[in-house]
């Protein structure tokens, strides 16, 4: 951003400065619209001025947060590098996708993005609300002034100015490198449109308690509750599948605190999902269901203080500012008003809602739809509590002026297992029971089929893996992998998990066969089952019997790892060019390929630092993936070894051994070589070599000595005093480290994630009110 005055920056257009200031009044008037609307719809007491009034309000509100997005669209789209926030996060090289992308790709526009998903969804179940609509408009209004304020104070719209006056620099900054990545464009578009989503079942749960109307809201509820609960699962989809692209670690998830932020509220939903059809059948769960109502929002809400306050930048791989301390109030305050206000009205309410519903009469031992779901309900609540916590860990810690430490994937397995293997028990028997108890016998007579077939599917599992004709890829035996402090073979567990998945598949499939169109909504719910079942075990298929190799690899000398060879052919650009690729020529058994994972460095503008970034190439198979990574190039074959004479030190296959030192020439003319006689061992002979230095008229020069045909040795020092010297020893051709990872099955991740999403959209449009009722006040 530097200038001189020689050669001063140029001064910005009028009309980008006009429409940034646009856009900051924008913000300012959505918190004040907002607010207009919540208190209209508040004190007006359902008189027709408060309602043309909060209803005029919160379009005009959300209207100025769409026109805010356009704006900041406008300017990124432009290059309009005058604003702090453009410059930040867009440059000059990139396509209008990117550009696009640049608006959410940091702190503010990411608010900015979830204002807008909320406001969104706030105009499109507004309508729908039926007799809530008036509680509903003044709760949903609350949250969306909170964030437009967040805006007002963490504003995009912040010029760059030297001098007093406002300036363009030359180029902007730019995405960071991991984001440059075409799911940046798709992935946090549709998970903020889940987030957005939350806030429905939130302030519609909240208006039907200060409604005291606890019934009438579940069939309007349920639609809202399904469509946010899978947009929320699509978009954590579509972050694995950013991760397994981008990453270069091999897998889709590893509990991020960013990532487990989006994950809780997707569980609790799906714990909602099940206790509406409870309320809806049974007149059972009212309470339930109005705390789980709220719970994905206000999780929600909590994770994004959570990992926007600055404690978890140094555990996170999502990186994110510390916000602005008036934003960060704000947002504080909203957490804390939406907890308080929330809880306050459910325990007011909670007398009558005991009341309404309906009790228990004594019936029959045995199960039925409703004690599974109650178990299901159970076990994903505690499921998503576990990740609560173990994601708030590191936040604490920091409170307590302790180093932040993030909980370790391998934990979160230990501990989540024990609720994983009940809840796919109950996910297969579900489909089985009615509302009605079924005793045991019955039960398990219902299951057995399913259960016989799906250990069949174990057995094919278990030959395909034998079967492939590569079999040092799979790890069929010898391994160990703790589980909640038991020691259990690697290879059982992993065909426990997998039982349970197929399990799950069988008995869901055998459902939605027997039921087809009949009952179109149990059937999708069934079907989500199904598509879950694939997903996970994708997941466990591709993590668990996943093998990794590493070669090193030269040009001209090719290397081998899990029975595929490695042959360096050429890069495509230059190594700061973010598009440059290493070609590399792939060989195996199973025939060849040309793969061009990604590397290139990038320069800090502060130190002038090369920063190495890596993007594996993934060559897609059938029923496979190779996943190749590369590692930055490597240049010194040793780090600096200091020796006397007699002393050796080993270099892959050589070991040298410093003799005696050499002197050509008179001590200080121009000219004279100090030279080390280095006796090369290896198995089949030894060779002298002399590395050393040079007395030029500028200082010194180096003399650098072969050894054999890839690598060489230099003297980087010498001491007269005791006689050692110092040598270094080169690859005379960069080398580069290889990962290869073979992943089986990750297809059935991306078949699962369709069949899910599929699945969710089908029961959100079955679930829908065929009769709307009339909207009142």
């Amino acid at each position: 951003m530097g200038t001189n005055a020689l050669d001063p920056l140029p001064s910005p257009p009028q009309w980008s400065l006009a429409l940034g200031n646009l856009g900051s009044a924008l913000v300012v008037a959505a918190a004040l619209l907002f607010l207009a609307s919540a208190l209209s719809w508040a004190l007006a007491g359902g008189r027709d001025w408060g309602r043309r009034v909060g209803t005029w309000a919160f379009g005009l509100g959300c209207l100025a947060l769409f026109a805010t997005f356009g704006v900041l669209a406008v300017l990124f789209a432009n290059n309009r590098f005058e604003w702090e926030y453009v410059w930040a996060h867009a440059d000059s090289t990139n396509t209008l996708p990117y550009r696009i992308a640049g608006i959410w790709s940091g702190q503010q526009g990411s608010f900015l993005l979830w204002g807008v998903c909320m406001a969104l969804f706030g105009l499109l179940s507004a309508p729908f609300v039926g007799p809530y609509r008036r509680a509903f408009l003044a709760v949903y209004s609350l949250p969306l002034a909170a964030i437009a304020g967040i805006l007002a104070y963490e504003t995009p719209f912040h010029l760059i100015r030297e001098g007093g006056r406002a300036v363009v620099p030359t180029d902007g900054v730019g995405l960071a490198p991991a984001l440059q990545n075409y799911w940046v464009t798709i992935h946090p578009p549709t998970i903020f449109l889940g987030f957005g989503a939350l806030t429905v079942p939130f302030a519609l749960a909240l208006a039907a308690m200060l409604h005291r109307d606890l019934q009438s809201w579940v069939p309007l509820v349920r639609p809202w509750a399904i469509l946010s609960t899978t947009l929320v699962g699509l978009g954590l989809c579509m972050g694995g599948f950013w991760a397994y692209e981008t990453l270069g670690w091999g897998g889709f998830w590893m509990w991020d605190p960013v990532e487990n932020v989006s994950f809780v509220p997707w569980v609790l939903g799906a714990a909602l999902l099940h206790g509406l059809m409870v309320q809806r059948a049974k007149g059972r769960w009212i309470p339930t269901n109005l705390l789980l109502a709220a719970a994905p929002f206000l999780s929600f809400v909590y994770g994004t203080f959570l990992t926007r306050s600055g404690m978890l930048s140094d555990v996170s791989v999502h990186s994110f500012a510390e916000m602005d301390r008036a934003a960060l109030k704000l947002l504080v305050g909203l957490c804390a008003v939406a907890f308080v206000g929330f809880l306050g009205v459910w325990a007011w309410t909670l007398p009558s809602a005991l009341r309404m519903q309906r009790s228990e009469t004594e019936e029959a031992p045995g199960w039925d739809r409703e004690s599974l779901f109650r178990a299901g309900t159970y076990l994903l609540a505690l499921f998503a509590g576990a990740t609560l916590v173990g994601m708030s860990l590191p936040f604490f810690m920091a409170l307590a002026g302790r180093p932040a430490k993030v909980v370790e994937e391998q934990q979160y397995h230990q501990i989540l297992s024990f609720f994983f293997v009940p809840l796919m028990l109950v996910m297969a028997a579900a489909p089985f029971v009615g509302w009605r108890k079924l005793g045991g016998r019955e039960l398990g007579r219902r299951l057995y089929n399913a259960f016989c077939l799906s250990f069949g599917l174990v057995g094919l599992s278990l030959l395909a893996m034998a079967a492939t004709p590569i079999r040092q890829r799979i790890p069929l035996s010898g391994e160990v992998e703790a589980l909640g402090g038991l020691e259990l073979p690697k290879l059982p567990w992993l065909l426990v998990l997998l039982g349970l998945c197929w399990f799950v598949l069988v008995a869901n499939v055998w459902r939605v066969a027997e039921l087809g169109i009949a009952r179109k909504l149990s059937a999708s719910g069934f079907l989500s089952h199904v598509g879950l079942a694939l997903l996970l075990a994708g997941l466990i298929f591709s993590r668990g019997f996943e093998r990794k190799g590493i070669t090193n690899i030269q040009e001209g000398r090719p290397g081998s790892a899990l029975g595929y060879t490695f042959e360096y052919v050429r890069q495509t650009s230059d190594r700061h060019d973010r598009h440059n690729r290493l070609v590399l020529r792939v060989t195996s058994a199973d025939g060849s390929f040309v793969a061009e994972p990604g590397l290139y460095y990038v320069v800090s503008p502060q130190d002038g630092r090369e920063s190495p970034m890596v993007w594996p190439h993934i060559q897609r198979f059938a029923l496979h993936d190779v996943y190749i990574t590369p590692q930055p190039e490597q240049s010194e074959a040793s780090g600096v070894v200091t020796v006397k004479p007699g002393e050796s030190f080993d270099v892959g296959r050589y070991r040298f051994t410093f003799e005696r030192m050499e002197r050509k020439g008179q001590p200080g003319m121009a000219g004279t070589e100090f030279l080390a006689l280095v006796r090369a061992e290896t198995s089949v002979g030894s060779f002298e070599v002399r590395p050393g230095m040079r007395l030029a008229q500028n200082g010194v020069e180096p003399i650098e000595a072969p050894v054999g045909h890839a690598l060489r040795i230099a003297m980087t020092g010498m001491n007269v005093a005791d006689g050692s010297v110092s040598l270094q020893v080169f690859f005379n051709t960069p080398l580069y480290p290889i990962e290869v990872y073979y992943k089986p099955l990750t297809i059935l991740v991306w078949i699962g994630t369709g069949i899910l999403t599929l699945a969710g959209f089908l029961a959100a449009w079955n679930g829908r009110p065929r009769r709307m009722p009339q909207a009142t006040a």
